[in-house]
């Protein structure tokens, strides 16, 4: 008890450091409870809106080609029923059917159909789903399912669609049955004993690919009804998959997948996360939850360094104390156990605090982001489990040298004179030899001697703490280095005498590299998140190589009108070719994706189709590439005989492919005419992904392994594809009107379906522009992409740039310490002519210094980081494999050099002024008490 009440007293001793402390930790706890409780929610709200597109099922099985013409073939029930990962395989039925909308039963014989009393502005349809599965596919908000027994028609609304259409539980809804032969249309009425929590249908844009789910139906009804009403019999559009629990659904889905493609019509899986995608929100929802772990041990580590400082500080200053103590009665035991209780005092006291604010900023949060995030935000058991590991965990590991420390003191160290630090000089050639070599461990282990994809987390683990201790070892030569090379400079800049600042941050090293390194630690986050992230993103952005812009046309054209989109005065004549485009699967898994698929270890490839002469030759080529392996002449009279085409390195780099080997592919609308293309070269194609995937390139599923480049009549001939869907062309000026292009291809479209309906004598229909033709320019993807990452490159970075500002709260107490210790110093000097300005500009420099130091470790640290953890990505993370370039962004990282530098400067300023306001007799009289 006596230990206790002595860590409190000596906590009260020091009540600036010790409120500092606690604010400090404070804040740490607040960004643990902030980031986890609302990046939680966002999960939370994604991840569930996205299972609810398939509602019950895990999975979903459509035709790949996603028209409403193909249907799944009910083969496919009894092999997938008898896997025993499988718990319920239900199929489903969708047909768009006329509806009245009507409160009471309508007359059976009504000759009038029309969009009945709904709201203006609604189509006279609805979406129906015929399904005879035992349960709700979604939860039931009100009511109840289809019931098999049931005496007359019943119908089940989504929640959404019946309040669209002010319907309730109760009301009927008429629909149409046509009755071939006879005049007008009978009506059958069914009553709604259901309303389904589903989410809306999903607007996707122009090029989009396709999801069928069970959240596509707005109203469902059983199988013998949709057979009544439409006069068909049941056809499969879709099916729901339930799977076990313990189920590994990736490897089920894609054991799966290559037998679905063999299917007379061919199937493919649709997973919650490519309904995500779909949406645009997987970015959001897959990172959430390992943001919160590393917001925690980022506030961990800041709260451990912030209270090492003020914990540290404590044990110098009194050193007497504690010798003291020990020649009283206090044993070494004790003495350790009153440094751990004073830290974990300020980590309880930092909890308690950061909890109140915490949960102050999260009402604000959901006050302000209430529609976003419609589950509310909680603060739960493991928020709170976070915020108690971070601030009592980094207390504790903060206590532990410091008590170590104060053990050493022996009871004769009472009357002893105390120990100065020694003034170094030397650059410590051995210590900067050492730290070198264990810098060096991690680029060596990363690009050197790269690690397997099993012990890659054991080489990254190894690699950053052997940088994080070279540093460290590092830290007093840079010291020494600044102070020697860098104060004689801002000496002159601040114009104070140099040798005032002499030895001002050698003289107590180790107190120096300490204040550097605490302020090093957000600065270095930063710096390699940015390094890291615009180093994987450069893989993304598309390059030089591609031309520039896309026009998809809808539908297609013979290849000798397509070629007509060369007359406009905005296109490049000689640099304009049509294209047929096909995104078939690989037969054989040449790419590993079963095991772990990532965004180029997929089971299929996108293949293109185009003149290869004027593509790859000539004075001026469609492609601009950077051929790897093989050269274009011989490449181009390859392809020219057929069955031959180049690949992207990254794709023979993961496969192990060489020149001359093949790649066999099942087309999707005839799976068993499996096709091969021999690889007659080997090229460089960054940005192809974006490419394909905002152009309709990737024309089956969202993932694809490969952009595979094919002469156009192999490809229009093995994958059956009589017209060219896009049109890659470079502009003839860089005013080109965009607008005017995708008039002129619209009207291009629009003549090849009039001359069609004019010689099939059908009534030609009139779709939009936008609709016919879109030109995507690939200017636009790149300033997408570009804006798009930068956000999220910056959303990750606010936590580094948080823990530095909560990082300077301790090197702040760290210069209060540094000053009050040199009060009689500073008092000596105004007495023998000194003035307070002399001296306010000097302890601002020594901050300036102290910052100074930190930069260049952040600098260091940072970028060396976020290039080995760029190559370490090729290997575990999922947009790995694509090799970049390291890029490093200038701007922000000077930005926040800048910035440290700038903290330096504010957090001296503080101990600055006071000296300077302090009088020379009251700094003389303050005694050379400490050290």
């Amino acid at each position: 008890m006596k230990v206790i009440r002595l860590a409190l007293a000596f906590l009260r001793e020091r009540t600036t450091r010790t409120a500092l402390t606690t604010v400090a930790i404070a804040a740490a706890v607040c960004m643990v409870i902030w980031v986890s409780s609302s990046y939680e929610a966002l999960h939370k709200t994604y991840d569930e809106f996205s299972n609810l597109a398939l509602g019950r099922y895990e999975l979903a099985i459509a035709p790949i080609s996603g028209d409403e013409n193909d249907f799944v073939t009910p083969d496919v029930l009894q092999p997938l029923r008898e896997d025993p990962a499988v718990t319920a395989v239900d199929p489903m039925w969708a047909k768009r059917i006329a509806i009245e909308n009507s409160n009471l039963p309508p007359a059976v014989q009504s000759t009038s159909p029309g969009p009945g009393d709904g709201p203006r502005g609604l189509l006279p349809s609805l979406m129906f789903m015929a399904t005879d599965a035992p349960e709700a596919p979604f939860d039931l908000s009100e009511g109840t399912w289809i019931a098999s027994d049931a005496s007359s028609p019943q119908v089940v609304l989504r929640a959404d669609v019946a309040e669209r259409r002010q319907l309730h539980l109760g009301d009927w809804l008429t629909v149409e049955r046509p009755r071939p032969g006879a005049d007008g249309q009978d009506m059958l009425a069914f009553e709604i004993v259901g309303l389904l929590d589903a989410p809306p249908t999903p607007k996707l844009g122009v090029g989009s690919i396709p999801m069928l789910t069970p959240s596509f139906g707005e109203a469902f009804i059983n199988v013998e009804s949709a057979e009544d009403i439409l006069g068909e019999p049941f056809q499969i559009s879709l099916l729901g998959v339930s799977v076990q629990d313990q189920a590994d659904i990736t490897k089920f889905r894609f054991g799966w997948a290559t037998r679905l493609s063999r299917y007379e019509t061919p199937l493919q899986f649709q997973e919650a996360y490519e309904i995500e995608e779909a949406l645009d929100q997987a970015s959001e929802a897959e990172h959430v939850k390992l943001q919160s772990y590393a917001a925690t041990g980022v506030a961990m580590l800041v709260a451990m360094l912030v209270t090492f400082c003020s914990l540290s500080m404590g044990v110098t200053e009194r050193t007497r104390q504690y010798a003291v103590l020990r020649a009283i009665a206090f044993t070494k035991w004790q003495i350790l156990s009153l440094i751990v209780v004073e830290g974990l005092v300020l980590g309880a006291l930092g909890l308690v605090a950061g909890i109140v604010v915490g949960w102050g900023l999260l009402q604000i949060v959901e006050g302000l982001f209430g529609d976003l995030l419609h589950h509310g935000i909680m603060l739960g058991g493991r928020n709170l489990n976070l915020a108690v590991l971070a601030s009592l965990g980094g207390a504790f590991l903060a206590s532990l040298l410091p008590a170590y420390r104060s053990t050493r003191v022996k009871p004769l160290d009472a009357v002893a004179p105390l120990h100065q630090t020694q003034i170094s000089q030397r650059p410590g050639w051995l210590r900067l030899v050492a730290g070198i070599m264990l810098i060096a461990i991690n680029p060596v282990l990363t690009f050197v001697f790269p690690p397997s994809e099993s012990s890659v987390g054991l080489a990254m683990g190894i690699g950053f703490l052997c940088s994080s201790i070279g540093f460290f070892v590092i830290a007093p030569s840079i010291v020494v280095w600044v102070d020697r090379h860098v104060g004689p400079t801002f000496a002159r800049w601040f114009r104070i005498d140099p040798k005032l600042l002499a030895s001002q941050i050698t003289s107590h090293l180790w107190r120096t590299v300490g204040a550097a390194i605490a302020m090093a630690f957000g600065l270095g986050l930063f710096v390699g998140i940015q390094v890291w992230g615009f180093t994987m993103l450069e893989s993304f952005i598309p390059g030089k190589w591609t031309p520039d812009a896309i026009v998809m046309l809808n539908p297609g054209l013979a290849p000798e009108e397509a070629r007509k989109l060369a007359n406009h005065p905005d296109v490049d004549p000689q640099r304009c070719l049509p294209m047929v485009v096909e995104q078939p699967r690989l037969v054989e898994d040449l790419t590993g994706s079963a095991e772990r698929p990532s965004v180029i270890r997929q089971d299929n490839v996108v293949m293109i189709g185009l003149d290869p002469e004027r593509a790859l030759v000539g004075e001026h080529p469609l492609l601009q590439l950077e051929w790897v392996a093989g050269n274009p002449r011989d490449a181009v009279q390859q392809m020219q005989q057929g069955g031959a085409c180049i690949v992207p390195d990254h794709f023979v780099d993961e496969t192990g492919l060489q020149m001359g080997d093949s790649i066999s592919v099942s087309p999707p609308r005839n799976a068993d005419n499996q096709v091969q293309y021999m690889i007659v070269g080997v090229v460089q194609l960054p940005g192809w992904h974006w490419q394909t995937k905002l152009t309709g390139l990737r024309t089956r599923t969202h993932r694809a392994a490969a952009l595979v480049i094919a002469d156009y009549e192999s490809v229009a001939s093995d994958f059956n594809l009589p017209t060219a869907s896009h049109v890659w062309f470079s502009y003839a000026s860089e005013n080109a009107d965009v607008d005017s292009i995708q008039a002129f291809a619209s009207n291009l479209v629009r003549q090849s379906i009039v001359d069609e309906s004019f010689d099939s004598e059908a009534p030609p229909r009139a779709p939009t522009d936008l609709d016919l033709a879109k030109v995507v320019p690939v200017q636009g993807i790149r300033d997408h992409l570009d804006i798009t990452a930068r956000r999220w490159i910056w959303v990750i970075s606010y936590i580094p740039l948080v823990s530095l500002l909560i990082s300077c709260l301790g090197v702040l107490n760290v210069m209060l310490a540094s000053v009050r210790s040199r009060r009689w110093e500073f008092g000596v000097l105004r007495s023998i002519g000194f003035t307070s300005s002399d001296l306010t500009r000097a302890i601002l420099v020594e901050g300036l210094l102290i910052a100074f130091v930190a930069g260049v470790l952040s600098l260091g640290f940072g970028v060396l980081s976020g290039w080995c953890g760029s190559g370490m990505a090729q290997s575990m993370s999922f947009f790995g494999g694509l090799h970049p370039p390291l890029v490093i962004p200038w701007l922000p990282i000077m930005g926040g050099f800048l910035l440290v530098l700038l903290l330096g400067i504010g957090i001296a300023a503080w101990p600055a002024i006071s000296i300077g306001k302090s009088r020379p007799m009251d700094l003389l009289q303050s005694g050379n008490d400490f050290s």
